[in-house]
């Protein structure tokens, strides 16, 4: 081979989309990674002026102006509450159903303007102690850094759609030091799909992410004291398994909780939103007056939740979080009771900061609940003696609750094994992980991500079976015989076609056959309107064309159809842009893919007869 020859490949090489993409997920890696670590520090700095280091052992607590805790968070609403009102109203609730629709339904395009207002938003709710979660915000503002990378050098939808992925994973790999979870998080949940095309990016940016991440923050994991917990017995398994269904039934009455308080305080218009905020936030304030084990994400309790066990000397090792006051001379009787309650509380304090229109997730949240709902059920069976380990079931149930409000069984179990680093007990956790999604399922048709779209109209699901779309090309459900009509020809005999046809829309096509425009009903409407049908079609038609190639997608096709809001997209030759092979509309893409859908079950069915 000789040099020139080397040179060209180097420069093929260079030039490849791949190698492209995977430049552009290190990029968005990185600044997922250091955005991550910007929002953590803004939220703990914010939490730091008012609460110290710990939310429960603040310097307000034990002291004449205790009450103060009261109004804390209500100050957070009502700042979160300024900003949703004047600078975004996608700023609220939780992140990840944004972005979910966004690559679902919008092209993947995602806006600046709302990320930075959610990350101010989320940081004074959260730092102020309202009962949210980092999660959300911070998958949101790394997956709009790479919806504005893949927007801003051109990619097309499906390759903007990945790097919002890699976004995804970026945040969630740099805040619990997850790479695996991270990735899968991006597949199960943002993308819900898995390609190789978009499988390899995504590890990219996990990997550079979490580089970039422990740089920042050190290689520890986000649970880094969780005492090895040995299954005691096979025994145990069936015991798993009711901490499976239990979990999955209260993880669906949170979801329908959450969803019942957003909607109800949706309707209270009366009330502007900084005051709705304000007020949820106050509520929350009142809890932790008694309990303020309830404020902010609840990390550190859910620490000591997940590590409660016995020490060498036979006594439980309560941590930090719970009161050195408990009785345990009489039994766990008063530390069930308390974690029952710090639970319950939490559901309260959770559903009131989403549903008053707070700003942040639901996954730390949603790891506490699991975490005490398990730590409950393991402290009564221990009191039975049919376990030795009640911090193995509140690691186990801390999972399960979240596989199952999330519906991303496989990111659950993996991310767990990432941010606990203990893997004895992997078999009771995929055992509960997988009833409890089953039983959440049954009982609950929505996530608690896809609920909030569902009451919206939005089947996310919908935005999944786009993949099919992906695999018929435009040639095999468009329009090959066209109606068309020539500039000159007057409007009203383009309406008298149109009249007689049916057809909405005619490409306007010169003497020449060469593509110039596209007259529409709603055109000569306009036209009508002004007293103008005695023109011709050349000087009403829209020149300024969207139009598609054969080879292109159905899925391509619809974001070009919702990109102008138009019903009829011409289709050209891909080497004579002038040259009309076609026409496609909403009507043809909606019949071939039901119709792909049919040969699919079709063909199932046959396999399995």
């Amino acid at each position: 081979m000789n040099e020139s020859e080397a040179l060209k490949r180097f420069k093929a090489v260079l030039k490849s989309p791949m190698l492209q993409m995977n430049l552009l997920a290190a990029l968005t890696g990185t600044c997922a990674a250091v955005l991550t670590w910007v929002f953590i520090s803004m939220s703990k700095g914010i939490q730091g002026i008012f609460y110290g280091d710990s939310f429960i052992h603040n310097s307000l607590v034990d002291s004449e102006n205790e009450w103060m805790i009261i109004f804390i968070p209500a100050l957070g609403g009502l700042v979160a509450g300024l900003i949703i009102e004047y600078w975004s109203k996608d700023a609220k609730g939780a992140g990840v159903p944004l972005v979910m629709e966004a690559v679902a339904f919008k092209q993947a395009r995602l806006s600046a303007k709302k990320a930075v207002a959610k990350c101010f938003a989320a940081a004074a709710c959260i730092g102020t102690g309202m009962s949210l979660g980092r999660v959300g915000p911070m998958v949101v503002i790394s997956s709009t850094v790479g919806s504005e990378i893949g927007q801003r050098t051109g990619k097309t939808v499906d390759e903007t759609r990945t790097l919002v992925g890699c976004g995804a994973a970026g945040a969630i790999t740099a805040a619990f030091n997850a790479p695996l979870g991270g990735v899968l998080f991006a597949i199960e949940l943002i993308l819900a799909e898995l390609r190789t095309r978009s499988f390899i990016p995504i590890v990219v940016a996990a990997v550079i992410a979490t580089t970039v991440g422990r740089g920042l923050t050190g290689d520890v994991a986000a649970f880094d004291s969780i005492p090895k917990y040995p299954l005691g017995s096979p025994t145990e398994y069936p015991l798993y398994i009711v901490l499976g269904l239990v979990t999955g039934l209260a993880a669906a009455g949170f979801i329908k909780l959450l969803n019942w308080v957003e909607t109800n305080i949706e309707k209270i218009d009366i009330i502007p939103v900084p005051f709705r905020t304000c007020l949820g936030g106050l509520c929350v304030g009142l809890i932790a007056l008694s309990f303020p084990h309830i404020l902010g994400n609840g990390f550190g309790v859910t620490s000591d939740l997940i590590s409660l066990d016995y020490d060498e000397g036979g006594n439980m090792d309560l941590g930090n979080s719970f009161p050195v006051n408990l009785d345990m001379a009489s039994g766990i009787t008063s530390l069930l009771i308390f974690v029952i309650s710090i639970m319950l509380l939490k559901i309260i304090a959770t559903s009131v900061s989403i549903g008053s229109g707070g700003s942040g997730g639901i996954f730390t949240p949603s790891l506490f609940i699991g975490a005490a709902l398990g730590a409950a059920l393991g402290l009564a069976l221990n009191d039975m003696g049919m376990v030795d380990h009640p911090g193995a079931f509140a690691l186990v149930g801390m999972a399960a609750f979240v596989a199952s409000t999330t519906r991303a069984t496989l990111t659950a179990i993996v991310l767990l094994f990432e941010m606990t680093a203990t893997y004895e007990i992997i078999l009771p956790l995929m055992l509960s992980c997988v009833v409890a999604d089953a039983v959440c399922y049954v009982v609950s048709e929505h996530s608690c991500y896809t609920a909030k779209l569902a009451r919206r109209g939005i089947n996310i699901d919908l935005g999944a079976e786009q993949d099919l779309m992906r695999m018929i090309k435009v040639e095999d459900a468009m329009t090959e015989d066209v109606m068309t009509i020539t500039p000159e020809r007057p409007l009203e005999a383009a309406l008298q076609i149109i009249e007689d046809t049916g057809h909405m829309g005619l490409p306007v096509v010169n003497d020449k056959g060469e593509l110039g425009g596209i007259i529409t009903w709603a055109d000569i409407h306009i036209a009508a309107l002004r007293h103008e049908r005695h023109l011709t079609v050349g000087d009403y038609c829209v020149t300024d064309l969207i139009t598609i190639t054969p080879k292109e997608n159905l899925a391509q096709a619809l974001d070009s159809l919702g990109y102008r809001e138009i019903s009829h997209l011409p289709v050209v030759d891909k080497t004579d842009q002038k040259k009309l092979v076609g026409i496609i509309t909403k009507g043809d893409i909606v019949k071939a893919y039901n119709r792909q859908r049919f040969l699919r079950k079709q063909m199932s069915w046959q396999e399995e007869f």
